[in-house]
């Protein structure tokens, strides 16, 4: 069973960059250059980098700073040439006021919670370990019958993020899946479920593993233009995999965000999607969000939410960077670059516990899978208004 997620995190120390007085715990101590950077993950490995935090930390008290890329690559120069004599009081830190007290430590005891975490789960891997946690096995009517009781109905509009292991064993397994939540929702609904194909991007910033420099140019001359019609989901899951090739389902057009749809919305929905700023207002999270739909989180937890990026695009203190695909361009392959801004899913899980506690979100076991349905168009703006008080 393919088990994914976003949110495991990394930490490597590059050097000592230089002196100064550390304004937390008032003394004139080394300070450190490091790099925290979120994966996404496949059987609990990192595969992809969805997030860099570069940042210089004080060696007494592990007070941070985020720096950008241009001022790391500049500092590891720095590094590299044993000439330590940065003028650290003088930087230009990318944000002074997101200070990180004791990030080591919160990194070590992150680290500690992720390494028992993905432990306890590998165990829950085995066909037969899903087999003997099954009462009976899950069908196609009996997880229609719990998507009814749920609150899921016809007429819906509903945005899927699933974890099929999850659920238990499932007779028929991902098409079972599918076929239930296209009883329920009916033609007259919209499903939608992410497609997203993230390994279609830029080798230069793949990191686990990186690859050697010199395949970068043949990487990207010849990775395959992305073809809504063809090309496969990366990392989304059995379910998600398994209902784009579903008859009746509409892929929009974005190389690395595309989403999935089937249903009355499924044309508006896919419609339209630009290059520019994937996940924010011309995008098909921003579409379900105008219809009011609905999130289903069936086995994963909020960092599997990507309605909360749209959030992301609504607040002010964000970052834009630059990233490229290969796409077809009058049926001819390119290479194109496109805007889009810094994605962080470190605090969804956070925003989605404060949600819990002042919206209703239904939960409900589909199968053995902790699930939960809410409204995306509240759920949404809750995070817009906590990501502006608290980033």
């Amino acid at each position: 069973m393919l088990i994914f997620g976003w949110g495991y995190k990394t930490f490597k120390k590059y050097g000592i960059i230089g002196k100064s007085k550390c304004n937390i715990c008032q003394l004139v101590t080394n300070w450190q250059l490091v790099k925290v950077t979120t994966w996404f993950t496949l059987f609990f490995i990192p595969i992809i980098p969805v997030k860099i935090k570069r940042m210089i930390l004080c060696t007494n008290c592990n007070t941070g700073h985020i720096i950008d890329k241009q001022t790391f690559d500049k500092l590891m120069n720095v590094i590299k040439s044993n000439k330590y004599k940065v003028d650290i009081e003088n930087m230009q830190y990318y944000n002074k006021t997101e200070t990180q007290k004791n990030y080591l430590k919160e990194m070590e005891e992150y680290k500690k919670k992720q390494e028992n975490k993905k432990h306890k789960n590998k165990k829950k891997l085995t066909l037969k370990d899903i087999i003997d946690n099954s009462n009976v096995p899950n069908t196609r009517e009996s997880l229609k019958k719990q998507f009814l009781e749920m609150g899921l109905h016809k007429g819906m509009t509903v945005i899927v993020h699933s974890s099929m292991s999850k659920i238990g064993w499932i007779t028929g397994g991902p098409v079972a899946v599918t076929q239930a939540l296209m009883d329920v929702i009916t033609q007259e609904g919209t499903i939608v479920m992410p497609a997203h194909t993230s390994d279609y991007s830029d080798p230069t910033g793949w990191e686990n593993p990186p690859v050697p420099k010199e395949w970068i140019p043949i990487i990207k001359e010849n990775m395959p233009a992305y073809n809504k019609n063809i090309t496969p989901t990366s990392y989304m899951g059995h379910i998600a995999e398994t209902f784009r090739t579903f008859p009746g389902v509409l892929r929009s057009d974005h190389p690395q965000y595309s989403f999935t749809a089937w249903g009355k919305h499924a044309e508006e929905i896919t419609a339209g999607h630009l290059l520019n700023y994937g996940l924010g207002e011309n995008s098909p999270l921003k579409k379900i969000y105008d219809l009011n739909g609905m999130v289903l989180l069936i086995g994963v937890d909020y960092d599997n939410n990507t309605s909360f990026h749209l959030a992301e695009y609504m607040i002010d203190s964000i970052k834009e960077e630059k990233l490229g695909s290969p796409i077809l361009v009058d049926d001819e392959r390119k290479w194109v670059e496109y805007k889009d801004i810094e994605l962080d899913v470190d605090d969804f899980n956070k925003i989605g516990e404060e949600y819990e506690k002042e919206s209703k979100v239904i939960t409900y076991n589909i199968g053995q899978a902790k699930s939960r349905l809410f409204s995306q168009t509240e759920s949404v703006d809750f995070a817009r208004e906590w990501m502006e008080k608290n980033r």
